[in-house]
This record gives structure tokens, sequence and C-alpha cells, in this order.
């Protein structure tokens, strides 16, 4: 008993220590203030339905539904390695359709050296569910979804570890 008492101590100190910020996602940008000069990147990824003769209703799943339910669509993905421009990591906001002075990298399935790069990867496809991860702390992932109304759904989905 005692033994469970001091894990619970520490684990609400360890929790109460961590100095997580919040991560701002629109259509067009996202801002984190987790970012740092060392660890400033992330990844996005087109998701599908694992089972495609379902549909995904945003507002009627729950994350941990969402992380089951979805899958990678290997045709989009990027990666971004943002980089320090002057403006701090808590206010800079990047976005998806404008050149941020950076390249986003789309990963080859076959060969790195096939990567592609890009200054912009443009818009979200209306109707589409999209991954965001690297965020901030490791095992959260951001699910993106843009409905027919081009209104924006983001389902946070904390202690997972796939990607």
């Amino acid at each position: 008993m005692r033994v469970s008492i001091r894990i619970i101590l520490l684990l609400l100190l360890s929790i109460g220590c961590y100095d997580h910020k919040e991560v701002t996602i629109t259509k067009d940008f996202v801002i984190n203030p987790n970012w740092t000069q060392m660890d400033n990147s992330f990844e996005i990824y087109k998701m599908k339905p694992k089972d495609s003769s379902k549909t995904i209703n945003p507002k009627n799943y729950s994350s941990i539904e969402l992380y089951h339910a979805l899958t990678t669509d290997t045709s989009y993905s990027y990666v971004a390695n943002v980089k320090y421009n002057g403006v701090d990591y808590a206010h800079r906001k990047v976005y998806f359709n404008r050149d941020n002075g950076f390249v986003w990298t789309r990963p080859s399935n076959i060969d790195p050296s096939l990567n592609s790069t890009f200054e912009t990867i443009g818009e979200f496809e209306r109707e589409t569910w999209y991954l965001l991860a690297g965020l901030s702390q490791y095992g959260t992932l951001y699910y993106l979804y843009i409905d027919a109304s081009d209104s924006l759904h983001v389902h946070k989905v904390s202690g997972m570890t796939n990607y």
C-alpha cells in the first residue's frame, strides 16, 4: 500500500512539473509552442478508414476510436523540419499552403534518395482525415477533418506511439 502511494505521488509530481503548452491548429497553419531549435519537426499523413465500407463521422467518434478506425494513406505524407526564422516558436505560424522558408519532404516508400521536397503542401482536402504527429509530447496525435461545409474538426489522442 505504501509503495502505491509513493508511485502515485511521484506520478503527480512528474505531471505537474511538465510544462506542456497547447498546440493551435487551423485549416491554414499550426502554432506549436513546444518546439525548440533542436526539436522542431513534425509529420502529416492523409488517413483513410481501415474498413472502406464505413464512413467516419468526426462528431460521433471518440479520439481513441479514430486511432483504431483509420490507417495511413501512403499516397500522402510529409515531414517538416521547421527551421528557426527569428520568430519565437511559441508564436510562429507554420502554414500548409504558403512558403515558410523551409521545405516539406515527401518520403519515398522505396528509397530515401528518391524523397521529394516542396515549398508548400497546399490546402487540406474536404471530407478527408489527416494525422499530425510530433507536435507535442511523445505519443500525442492530432486527427484533423475538414467537412463538406469547410469546418475543421480536431481530435487530440494522447498515449499513442505508432507515429
